[in-house]
């Protein structure tokens, strides 16, 4: 049986209050923000408020960026762990999996924010590229090193998993603690770092990219896999930078549209929510499987209904009984 868009948005809406505030209630803040996230063919909020206040939906968009900044983001939070559960069931977990982690960086172009001393948010994440689900992210709003997360890093990777990083991560304290927590990794090393002395107790795996002549020393607490294994490992580390990417170019990761710190930090999470939910759902065989089939697929769907604030009436007929 096909896991529909509609019978997997339908519990998360009821678990979202519709009376809890006069005008926004949290349920309509969280379909305006899906809707904005997922509708492709909206290209602002004012657009977005456009058509819903054509459409009989009375909400102003000054009502929405106070919410923005005042709301609290637990419900984002929770709807995102719950997601991710879900995935990890519909996945299993096997016992060789590789998990890339990385960060990406987003311009902060509101003077508001460089009035504070922000100038970019950095996202950190990792993927589980077995059950397809992101890690718990870090939001950190101004400059700071990856290296400088390595706390929360350790905290990322399950404890099945190879974690798979770059050399931002690189650091010999951060390998042994990594090997202290007892979990696999293989890393790439930085230029500067020298393998012949004190750290011998680490496998050290090189290899050239004949393409971009570029050579490569891989650490690694990994012993059952040859070298060429590893050096595979380590090629899976740029599906991190595909998840980005996609994030970016299709689900507006890169057009934050809030001028505040709560703001920007409730868009990141609904923009991984939608990730979330693409994987999720199932359509119809003819449509195709990929994500970004599935993205097309609900744009069809957006264009019958005028946004998931519409659609959520067919979901929840008793929200518009509870509005007349």
């Amino acid at each position: 049986m096909l896991v529909s868009f509609p019978a997997l948005v339908k519990p998360i809406l009821k678990q979202l209050c519709p009376h809890n505030y006069p005008v926004l209630n949290s349920r309509l803040f969280f379909e305006i923000w899906l809707t904005f996230v997922l509708d492709q063919s909206l290209t602002s909020m004012r657009d977005l408020f456009y058509r819903l206040n054509k459409a009989g939906i009375k909400v102003d968009i000054s009502t929405f960026s106070k919410a923005c900044k005042t709301r609290q983001d637990e419900h984002f939070c929770r709807i995102y762990a719950e997601l991710i559960r879900q995935l990890k069931q519909k996945n299993p977990a096997t016992a060789q999996m590789l998990f890339p982690i990385d960060s990406t960086v987003i311009t902060l172009t509101s003077k508001l924010f460089w009035m504070q001393g922000y100038h970019q948010v950095k996202l950190l994440n990792g993927v589980n590229l077995t059950q397809g689900n992101p890690s718990e992210c870090l939001i950190h709003f101004g400059q700071g090193h990856d290296a400088k997360f390595a706390d929360r890093v350790t905290g990322m990777i399950p404890e099945d998993a190879i974690g798979v990083m770059d050399r931002g991560f690189a650091s010999w304290d951060f390998l042994d603690q990594l090997s202290q927590d007892q979990t696999r990794f293989v890393v790439r090393l930085k230029n500067t770092m020298k393998t012949e002395f004190e750290h011998e107790r680490y496998r050290v795996v090189w290899f050239c990219d004949l393409e971009s002549q570029t050579e490569f020393r891989l650490a690694t607490n990994v012993e059952l896999m040859t070298n060429e294994e590893i050096s595979e490992v380590y090629r899976h580390r740029w599906q991190i930078e595909v998840l980005w990417k996609f994030l970016k170019m299709h689900l507006k990761l890169d057009k934050l549209i809030s001028k505040s710190v709560n703001g920007v930090t409730i868009q990141i999470y609904m923009v991984l929510i939608a990730y979330l939910i693409l994987q999720l759902i199932e359509i119809p065989e003819f449509y195709g499987h990929q994500l970004l089939d599935k993205l097309r697929y609900l744009q069809l769907e957006l264009s019958r209904r005028c946004s998931i604030v519409h659609w959520s009436y067919d979901l929840l007929p008793e929200t518009l009984v509870g509005a007349s």
